[in-house]
């Protein structure tokens, strides 16, 4: 079973890793490797190129969590132009198992095997230990996912949630759901609650202050959203970073209830890290159990955000192991 090979590959970077044991039920995760996914031709090569570098035969087993569909047999980047048969794959390298798991899928396994190390509490709440989870992610894009425990196996629910119409909870957001689909037609969650989202949020809500929104980049927004100087600009960007807070909470809520999520909320994502005070600070936790007649529903349901260094690789290494069973 030991060692096997674990990736998870993005638009950009491909990370490789073995795992090489597992103790006290976490999987260990070592050798990792960041490859330039653009410098291979084909998935099949990279993997090559990572085993060669390492030195050793190739192992029996991997898995991999690509940021694309999974199709049946066929897996597909979307921001890569990788396209590969698991079943091929599997024949070339003598796998005895291979698998490709959609990128949010493998980080709703990972919440399976996280330690109370690799959680950071944004929202206190009771954890069924066998409840299901609800994972979403904002960062280049929005990443949804759940998870589901049945005859004793985490399983994961890949979506598109992130695709959904975003919801508003109040009067400005309603004003600048409006205003941003003057400019986008349809508002998807996606379309305010990720890294460019920052930007689209704060260009709408500029028009319904009647103000002229600056070329900014996301990590403007932010960085001015968290200064402490009272520029009129400034204030903009604390305001757009409030409503992202907002809209945050509100989609966690929903999707809480849309998953049952009794084992909590978990978000990923570069975004949260970096503005955590902040969120907590924000109407995030308010927006998240306003939903009228089924408030109480959510009342004990904690939000975690992962901080785990690495749970991609984990939720493959987690899915490697649930298909070894």
């Amino acid at each position: 079973m030991f060692p096997s090979i674990v990736a998870d590959i993005g638009g950009t970077n491909a990370r490789f890793a073995l795992v090489t044991d597992e103790i006290n039920g976490q999987p260990q995760i070592e050798h990792i490797d960041v490859l330039d996914g653009s410098a291979y031709a084909t998935f099949e090569d990279a993997i090559q190129a990572y085993v060669e570098k390492l030195g050793i035969a190739m192992p029996k087993a991997a898995c991999v969590a690509i940021a694309g569909p999974i199709d049946g047999d066929d897996a597909r980047m979307t921001n890569l132009d990788w396209r590969f048969s698991q079943a091929g794959v599997k024949q070339r390298f003598g796998f005895d198992n291979f698998a490709a798991i959609n990128d949010f899928a493998a980080l709703s396994i990972a919440t399976s095997k996280l330690a109370a190390a690799d959680l950071t509490e944004i929202r206190s709440g009771v954890s069924d230990p066998q409840g299901n989870k609800a994972i979403l992610g904002p960062g280049t894009g929005l990443g949804v996912a759940g998870l589901a425990y049945a005859r004793g196996t985490w399983l994961p629910i890949p979506s598109e949630g992130g695709h959904v119409n975003v919801s508003p909870a109040t009067e400005l957001e309603c004003d600048v759901i409006k205003a941003a689909m003057a400019e986008h037609g349809h508002v998807s969650a996606e379309i305010f609650i990720s890294g460019p989202g920052l930007v689209r949020l704060y260009r709408a809500l500029a028009s319904v202050r009647g103000e002229t929104p600056e070329a900014l980049e996301p990590k403007d927004v932010t960085a001015r959203a968290l200064s402490q100087s009272g520029e009129s600009a400034n204030a903009l960007c604390r305001e757009t970073l409030s409503l992202f807070c907002s809209f945050l909470g509100n989609l966690s809520g929903n999707l809480a209830l849309t998953y049952g999520a009794q084992g909590g909320v978990y978000l990923a994502g570069g975004i949260v890290p970096r503005i955590l005070d902040f969120l907590r600070a924000s109407d995030f936790n308010t927006q998240f159990a306003a939903k009228g007649v089924m408030s109480h529903y959510l009342e004990d349901i904690p939000v975690y955000l992962m901080s785990h260094p690495q749970p991609g690789l984990l939720g493959s290494a987690a899915w490697l192991a649930a298909l070894q069973k």
